[in-house]
């Protein structure tokens, strides 16, 4: 019997799809996102990642668009993480 193979071309890993929720708090989405990893631990065993990147299209209460400014004034474009965990498990032992 011959196994299912993964088509050509497509991404391994998970795609969790937020786009039907529309306009939400940052609260909101923070939530949205525990709950789907919780998920994804429980239901489908997944127990690590590996350079995960999180793209926020930020807009205002109305959907449209809006700059990121850091503190200082400029317009950013990429935050780099706050959370400091070294990037091998070896580290653990």
């Amino acid at each position: 019997m011959k196994s299912p193979r993964r088509p050509v071309g497509a991404p391994l890993g998970l795609t969790i799809d937020y786009s039907l929720l529309g306009t939400i708090s940052i609260d909101e989405l923070l939530h949205a996102i525990y709950e789907d990893v919780q998920i994804s631990k429980q239901t489908y065993n997944i127990r690590y990642i590996k350079g995960f990147m999180l793209w926020l299209p930020v807009t205002n209460e109305y959907g449209e668009p809006i700059k990121v400014r850091h503190p200082a004034g400029p317009v950013i474009h990429r935050l780099h993480t706050s959370h400091y965990r070294p990037s091998c498990k070896d580290y653990d032992l």
